[in-house]
């Protein structure tokens, strides 16, 4: 089998803009919801739903992207989406602008899943680490550029209008997704999904490493603020952009390493890189070394993504890639998320730098794990 090239860049792009329109709403959702007005609590229930909704729908997604097919899902998910965000500006009822956020994590959950299974299906099994290291930097670069961006033109487009902003590049990216052409063999493997929505036992390692890297990147993500605050009032903004940039660039530089590398040591080197990162967090101090440690957190996640991803869908039988794909999502989620549970008692008891301190030991955890690897699945093509 060869790689189909044009079908995997055109999904390349079909995800860029659907993570544009995605990461668009990350400035002024919050703010409109605020301007309606609602009060805080309704806020953060508002938007702590689209984390409840992703973790409950990754199983599903993974399911009917198997059964329904990975294009059909994508363009659902793209739809989905534009309806999440074109109904805000129709309502100020917080029960439906709560369904409205749901509508918007069935969106992100139901496209991200299928885009990644229909990668597998488009690469050839010698370049398939190599092609999902860089399909991810597609929503690595959307992350870097557009968050930015909408802030710097808010006050021109006016929250209603960047929120239809995000609608548009919804579309395009549904649009898009059409005229993907479905890999022959898709159809006969989508009837075959055998994965029910339990977790099987052959996902528990592959999801433990997953479940380890959410947790070092759920500290960077959601305590960096916090931290840069602490230690002087530092900017935290300059850190998620040079985070962005850099794991983009690892993903581009080193894909090629991910099909002929040995395996098991690019990923000991990525959890390395990630406590690395975590432990010059954890030091503290100005700006030098918290760049640092955003360039080690980034790199560490960049080698790391793909091939765990890969991991997840050897482990899976080949009709199952949506619900593999599904499960390295959940395994990655409830890092982040029970990662932040499991902090914050370190967080109360000693402070910000302990925290990343802790986050760093988890991500240590990794090297050895790897070890655990079935040699068959740590082999090369």
């Amino acid at each position: 089998m060869r790689t189909d090239r044009r079908n995997y860049w055109l999904t390349w792009t079909t995800s860029l803009l659907f993570f544009v329109a995605f990461y668009t709403l990350l400035a002024p959702l919050p703010l409109y919801l605020a301007a309606i007005p609602l009060p805080d609590w309704q806020i953060g229930v508002i938007m702590g739903a689209f984390g409840v909704a992703s973790l409950i729908g990754r199983p599903v997604a993974g399911l009917a992207a198997d059964r329904l097919g990975y294009r059909n899902v994508m363009v659902a998910g793209a739809m989905a989406l534009l309806v999440g965000v074109a109904g805000v500006t129709a309502t100020t009822s917080a029960a439906l602008l709560f369904g409205l956020r749901l509508c918007q994590a069935i969106g992100y959950v139901a496209f991200t899943t299928a885009s990644n299974a229909l990668v597998v299906g488009l690469a050839a099994p010698g370049e398939r680490k190599s092609l999902l290291t860089r399909f991810g930097a597609a929503a690595n670069i959307a992350m870097t550029l557009t968050p930015a961006t909408i802030s710097v033109l808010l006050p021109i487009l006016t929250l209603s209008g960047a929120i239809w902003v995000a609608g548009l590049f919804a579309l395009i990216s549904g649009a898009l997704a059409l005229r993907v052409r479905i890999p022959p063999a898709e159809g006969s493997l989508t009837m075959s999904a055998v994965f029910p929505l339990r977790i099987p036992r052959s996902m528990g390692l592959p999801m433990t490493l997953a479940a380890i890297v959410g947790v070092g990147f759920g500290a960077f993500l959601q305590f960096l603020p916090l931290l840069t605050e602490r230690q002087g009032g530092l900017p935290s903004g300059p850190l998620f952009a040079l985070y962005g940039a850099s794991i983009a660039l690892t993903r581009f530089l080193t894909a090629r390493w991910m099909d002929v590398g040995d395996q098991r040591q690019i990923l000991r080197l990525g959890y390395a890189l990630l406590a690395g990162g975590l432990g010059l967090f954890a030091l503290g101090g100005n700006w030098l070394p918290l760049a640092g440690g955003a360039v080690g957190v980034a790199a560490g996640s960049g080698l790391l993504t793909g091939l765990l991803m890969n991991l997840h869908v050897e482990a899976a039988p080949q009709g199952a890639r949506g619900s593999a794909v599904a499960f390295y999502y959940l395994g990655f989620d409830l890092g982040i998320g029970g990662g932040a549970w499991v902090l914050a008692p370190v967080l109360q008891q000693w402070g910000i730098n302990s925290l990343y301190g802790w986050a760093a030991v988890v991500a240590l955890l990794g090297v050895a794990l790897v070890s655990a690897i079935p040699r068959t699945q740590a082999a090369q093509p």
